[in-house]
Formats: C-alpha cells, sequence, structure tokens
C-alpha cells in the first residue's frame, strides 16, 4: 500500500512535469492530457487535440502522432471525422528558438458515406520549411495524398514522397489516467482541503469537495478514466533526415486551425502534455495560450505556472514532505516554457525526451520525485494492447 506522503510527493512532480491535469490557484479545470483545455475547443471536437507524441520507431525514423476528437464513444467513432475546413499542423523548431524551421500541414477533403455508417476522406499532406513553416498557411510542397481508414477496416497508409508513411483514422486514445481521482484531488485543494487521507476511501469520496472533512486522495481508485474511449489520429512515419537530423533535438507542437472570411483562425496548440490545462487558470487564459506561439508562452503564461507550482509546493509542505523554493519553482517554470515536447533524435523517448503512446509518463515521474519509492498511480497500462507496426497505435473499439 502506498503512503500518503508517497502518493503527495508524486503528484507534486505530476504537475510539476506538465504531464496530466494538476491542482491551482484558481478555477482550474481537469481534462486529461490535453482534451478538452479551453473553451474555444470546446465547440468541435474535431480540432481539439488530446495528445501529441514523438517517438523513435527506427534507427534513423521518427514517428509523429497528432490526435483530436477527445473521448469519442465507439458508437461515435464510427461516423467520426476529421473537419474539412481545418488545417492541422505538426510543427518542427530545429534550432531551439521555439519558432517553426519546418512544418507539416494535413488537409482532408470529399467526405464519402458508406451504407454501414462509416466514412472515409481523402488527405492532401504538404511539408513546409524556413519562414514558410512559422506562417499558418495551406502551403508547401504536396508530400503525399491518401485515403483515411473506416472504422472496423483495414487499416490504409499512405507513402510520403522522400521517404515515410503517413495514417489517418480512428484509433484508441493512447492515454491513461485516473482522471477522477485527481479532479477530486483539484477541486479539494481550491477549496482548501489539505488532509490527504488514503485512496479507495469512497465514504469520503462521497463528501462535497468544499467539505471540511474531504481528503485530497480518497477518490484514487485506479481506474483509466479514458478506457472504451477513441479519438481520431494522424500519425507520421519519418525520416530523421527530414526533422534536423539523428543526434540533434528538436522542438516539437502541434496546433489547428479553421478557415475564416479573413484568413486561418487558430484553435488549438499543444506540445508537452497538459502544459495549457495545468498552469493556466482562466478560461481566457487558456485560449490565449492556444493562439499565440511556444515563443511566446514565457511572457504570456510564466506567472500562472510560477502560481500554481507555489500553490502544490505549499500542499507537499502540509503533507510533511520539502516543497520548492522560489528558485526552484522558477527553474522549472523555464523549463516547461516554451511548451514544445523536446526530442533528442535517434534516442529512445523518456522523461522530458519525446513520448511514445506506451510511455506511463505519471509512473516516471512519481519514481522521478520519490526515488523509485513509488513507481503507480494505480493505472499502469492502456486498456488496449498497441501494435508493433505503423500507425502502432492501438485498434478502436
Amino acid at each position: 500500500m502506498r503512503s500518503p506522503r508517497k502518493l503527495i510527493g508524486g503528484l507534486g512532480l505530476l504537475a510539476v512535469a506538465g504531464t496530466v491535469a494538476a491542482v491551482g490557484a484558481g478555477p482550474l479545470l481537469v481534462n486529461g492530457a490535453d482534451h478538452l483545455d479551453s473553451p474555444l475547443v470546446k465547440i468541435d471536437g474535431r480540432v481539439d487535440i488530446t495528445d501529441v507524441y514523438a517517438w523513435r520507431t527506427g534507427s534513423a525514423t521518427t514517428t509523429l502522432a497528432l490526435d483530436v476528437n477527445p473521448l469519442t464513444s465507439p458508437a461515435d467513432t464510427k461516423g467520426a471525422r476529421f473537419r474539412q475546413s481545418a488545417l492541422y499542423e505538426i510543427k518542427i523548431d530545429t534550432n531551439g528558438d521555439a519558432a517553426a524551421d519546418i512544418a507539416y500541414r494535413i488537409k482532408f477533403d470529399n467526405i464519402r458515406r458508406f451504407s454501414d455508417g462509416t466514412n472515409n476522406q481523402t488527405y492532401v499532406i504538404k511539408r513546409a520549411t524556413g519562414a514558410a513553416a512559422r506562417r499558418t498557411a495551406w502551403t508547401g510542397t504536396t508530400v503525399a495524398i491518401g485515403t483515411t481508414s473506416r472504422y472496423g477496416l483495414a487499416k490504409r497508409v499512405a507513402t510520403i514522397a522522400g521517404g515515410g508513411k503517413a495514417f489517418a483514422g480512428p484509433r484508441d486514445d493512447p492515454f491513461f489516467f485516473d482522471l477522477v481521482g485527481f479532479k477530486h484531488l483539484k477541486s479539494r485543494v481550491l477549496a482548501g482541503r489539505q488532509d490527504l487521507g488514503t485512496v479507495n476511501d469512497t465514504t469520503n469520496c462521497a463528501l462535497a469537495d468544499d467539505n471540511a472533512g474531504a481528503n485530497l486522495l480518497s477518490c484514487f481508485t485506479g481506474s483509466d478514466t479514458f478506457a472504451g474511449t477513441n479519438v481520431s489520429s494522424i500519425v507520421l512515419n519519418l525520416p530523421n533526415a527530414k526533422l534536423g537530423g539523428t543526434g540533434h533535438t528538436v522542438g516539437i507542437w502541434a496546433t489547428t486551425a479553421i478557415k475564416t472570411k479573413t484568413g486561418w483562425q487558430r484553435i488549438d496548440r499543444m506540445g508537452r502534455p497538459a502544459i495549457n490545462t495545468v498552469f493556466n487558470i482562466t478560461d481566457g487564459e487558456k485560449d490565449l495560450t492556444n493562439l499565440v506561439n511556444p515563443a511566446d508562452d514565457r511572457s504570456t503564461m510564466k506567472d500562472t505556472t510560477v502560481a500554481v507550482l507555489s500553490a502544490l509546493s505549499a500542499v507537499v509542505v502540509h503533507a510533511g514532505a520539502t516543497g520548492y523554493t522560489p528558485a526552484q519553482i522558477n527553474a522549472i517554470a523555464n523549463v516547461l516554457l516554451p511548451d514544445t515536447l523536446r526530442v533528442k533524435l535517434g534516442k529512445a523517448a523518456g522523461f522530458l525526451n519525446g513520448r511514445k503512446p506506451a510511455d506511463d509518463v505519471i509512473d516516471a515521474e512519481f519514481s522521478l520525485v520519490t526515488n523509485g519509492a513509488l513507481t503507480s498511480d494505480g493505472v499502469n497500462a492502456n486498456d488496449n494492447a498497441f501494435s508493433s507496426t505503423f500507425p502502432y497505435l492501438a485498434a478502436p473499439h
């Protein structure tokens, strides 16, 4: 049995590393890695980025994945699709200035509906470099044309010119976490509760979060909130030479935008898991982060990041553990911002280096903060086994 002190230590680092939803100094909504992270993205799940992954899948290749359409039930997955007026982009910063040097752009069109309720769409992938990559625009060299996979049928894979392959279609949501337990912990911290209690305390969990007797850990049951749900995935397998070169460290993030009468309107942006969800407090701050670029992150959200880390530190201290000093909090904020997923090409994914779908990022960070004393949050694997072949994500429910 995990001790409350060890678990709260793990939860502290969980928020520090921005890996899943956490607590803060204001009305934070907790919605998973990046699922439903701001009011703007909730308008249309087809442009709501849930997760971004980047991981080594060969000695000289890297796979990039962008997921949208959060919490799609199996019944709804049959008719799920990408937005045809939207622009999906994966951006790569090759020189560390938090500005894109390479962009892979994907657009969907020509939806075709079938009698069994499934559908497919054609898609085009363009590649842009230099200043063109920093814009939000449907420009670049066409490198692939493909068709999305239909729900329940065989995977369709397109070839990318210059090397690589592409997939788009329904997949199981790779994210796994006991989000319900963490949402109660967040609400109770915001309500001023500081006593830890114990996990699986269903009696205490039934209390209102602002009840004076409500403990922080009682609602953790080890249940995967995302089990049984699907997403719509875009997966690219690319030669490292097209991303900056093996051994080179790059920053990766994804964006979505929709076409308006005045141009492209950004909707969502994501690099590392949960940065926006965790460290921005108000709805306006969350929307703003999605609208600006990584180079703007320290100026727009460092203050809120420091505030949330400080609030978590106070909880850790109350639990009898050692909190963060102001200098440590500032240093951590500078590591997390700008919000790009840092990847050393050719190196296996690990803590703060890329992210592969099977990584239990929560466990890794619990272990780090407790020097190996705590190794699990109770949800240790995805509910579906991942594939060993492209596109690597598990088949949809």
